[in-house]
């Protein structure tokens, strides 16, 4: 209804537009809880509204000091950051909407109404080519019904309010009708996210018109994320026929998108290839991440790249009793199957192997790690890059009330001083340095992952960290002894002197995490009992003794070290699990690990 402030426009040129998509995106980031919440289709994982909102923020904040009057200008700069901040499904979506709607008014400076509805026909049209199997009942719809509704009035309308006014009651039927249209949509007993979210976008402009301040559209609708707790329990699955959410901005010129939809259509589903001829967001679900970005590095530079693993986002959804999440870096030793259930973030450290570079467990897995390093010239690991530090914090922080994060040792990566300086603007988060790697981390984050899902405020998580930090243990065994030479653990001339007499070292990470020798031995054997020693000196007459064993691509000595462990202590260890590429840089191929906690 029209109120007594409303603003008749008759003509939008390219300020008036921006002001608009900022209305829009405060409209949507406002209700993006609510979106969250009801997001069960194309996967039950609760982000289409941090999705959709983080999208609109790009745009924003990538047009900020823009005062281009030119529509076509402004769309075109819109259009652009849109594709460079797309995140998921819908935001890829709402990415090519843009496209489409900058390529319906070219060549024009300003738009009458009837302007409008014609280019939010090419709009459309362009988001539904975008998409490889286009479903009724989603964005899609909606987006196809506004459009075919103004297309069908644009001639009829007076003003901008009378278009925008009309044209969204037409989309909230739309989106009203998703439910019927789909399955999970109708077992869950809600709308499509992504169409509630376009919705929004179009009422946060019929609000600015109607009030005349951006500020009004940032009050959230009562339709908010409790009225849905148990949207999720409703479409809870175990697994995924397609896992991880996968993403790729890529930049060149005269890119092929019809070429590269045909190239990687049959690697996953929920397939979107967005853009223009020079800049093109690419989004699938998939189960090879990497064999996607393979292919899609032929059409042009990857200048951004995003995997998200769905799987862990659902089950993460149905642990509603857990106020304290916890977060780590890859350089942390846990098997997945303890990851998913305690519901472990993991921010990926960066590698780098003769050139060519990797994300940490993502793009590479550790077995992929140690087939590849005996050949490797050069191999380099680095923290995590801010922009997945920043995404991160921000989503475990968007989960939980509070966030325990616990990384690497820093006097080894420059990562936990990027946590503190990433974590800094969240006021609910606490980050503590291990001062560990492999399973010397990974024992702590367990304990703390332990007690926060059983219920444990965030200073009592904290306090178990803490005093884990303090009494875990870790010991090393080095089989290849290059690596600790390129290390600067051993000079070159001791290397040479230990190969040649078959000495193999044990390694310690003490104090706050420098590696240091603490034994030394002639052939394997002796080593193996030397580093057993090495646990019964600093476990025996302590309590609650828990143990861990991670091993560089070597598991028949794992398996040998928990026979005797087992036999020595009488219990099985917490997890044998394969190191992450940190240690193998450390200590190379054929390296095991043991770490331990005992009570004080």
């Amino acid at each position: 209804m029209s109120s007594a402030n409303t603003v008749k426009i008759d003509y939008v040129d390219g300020v008036r537009f921006r002001r608009g998509v900022v209305a829009a995106a405060s409209k949507l980031i406002a209700n993006s809880p609510h979106l969250d919440a009801i997001n069960v289709f194309p996967v039950p994982d609760g982000d289409t509204g941090a999705n959709m909102a983080g999208t609109m923020r790009s745009i924003v904040s990538s047009t900020g000091k823009s005062v281009e009057r030119s529509i076509e200008k402004m769309t075109a700069l819109i259009a652009d950051s849109a594709l460079d901040g797309a995140k998921g499904n819908s935001g890829a979506i709402l990415a090519q909407f843009l496209c489409g709607f900058a390529e319906g008014v070219k060549d024009m400076p300003k738009l009458s109404p009837a302007d409008f509805a014609r280019a939010a026909s090419v709009a459309a049209k362009r988001s539904c080519e975008a998409i490889s199997e286009p479903k009724d009942g989603t964005i899609l719809s909606v987006i196809r019904d506004w459009a075919a509704h103004l297309h069908a009035n644009g001639d009829s309308y007076r003003d901008f309010h009378h278009l925008l006014s009309d044209s969204l009651e037409y989309a909230r039927n739309s989106a009203k009708c998703t439910t019927e249209k789909l399955a999970e949509l109708k077992a869950a007993g809600v709308v499509d996210a992504g169409a509630q979210g376009f919705v929004y976008l179009l009422e946060g402009i019929v609000d600015l018109l109607e009030n005349g301040k951006i500020e009004k559209s940032f009050l959230p609708d009562a339709r908010n994320s409790k009225s849905f707790a148990n949207v999720q329990d409703k479409v809870a699955v175990e697994s995924l026929d397609f896992r991880f959410c996968t993403e790729f901005l890529i930049k060149g010129s005269d890119i092929d998108r019809t070429a590269i939809r045909d190239s990687i259509s049959d690697m996953g589903d929920s397939l979107i290839v967005a853009g223009t001829s020079g800049s093109v967001k690419i989004h699938i679900h998939t189960n090879d991440p990497d064999a996607v970005e393979a292919i899609v590095s032929g059409y042009g530079e990857v200048v951004k790249r995003k995997v998200d693993d769905m799987l862990v986002q659902h089950k993460r959804l149905l642990a509603d009793d857990q106020t304290v999440g916890i977060l780590t870096d890859s350089t942390c030793d846990i098997p997945d199957e303890l990851l998913e259930e305690y519901d472990i973030r993991v921010v990926p450290m960066r590698l780098t192997i003769d050139d060519k570079d990797y994300i940490d467990r993502v793009t590479l897995t550790s077995g992929e790690f140690y087939k590849i390093l005996p050949e490797a010239k050069r191999a380099l690991s680095s923290q995590p890059t801010p922009g997945d530090m920043k995404r991160a914090y921000a989503k475990v922080s968007s989960d939980y009330e509070d966030v325990v994060s616990l990384h690497v040792a820093k006097v080894l990566s420059g990562t936990f001083q990027n946590a503190l300086t990433v974590s800094s603007p969240f006021d609910n988060v606490s980050a503590i340095d291990s001062k560990m790697l492999t399973i010397g981390l990974g024992l702590p984050v367990m304990e703390a992952a332990r007690a926060a899902q059983k219920g444990a405020t965030a200073a009592e998580v904290r306090r178990v960290a803490d005093r884990a930090v303090e009494n875990v243990k870790i010991f090393v065994t080095i089989d290849c002894l290059d690596y600790a030479v390129r290390g600067g653990r051993l000079s070159k001339g001791q290397g040479m002197i230990a190969k040649a007499l078959n000495i193999k070292p044990i390694l310690q990470f003490a104090g706050e995490g420098h590696p240091k020798v603490v034994a030394k031995s002639f052939g394997v054997k002796r080593q193996e009992s030397a580093l057993i020693k090495l646990v019964r000196d600093n476990a025996y007459g302590r309590g609650n003794f828990k143990y861990a064993i991670s091993h560089a691509d070597t598991p028949e000595t794992a398996e040998k070290f928990r026979r005797i462990l087992k036999a020595e202590f009488g219990k099985e260890p917490e997890f044998v699990v394969e190191a992450s590429p940190v240690l193998g840089l450390h200590s190379g191929p054929g390296a095991c690990a043991v770490a331990f906690i005992t009570d004080d």
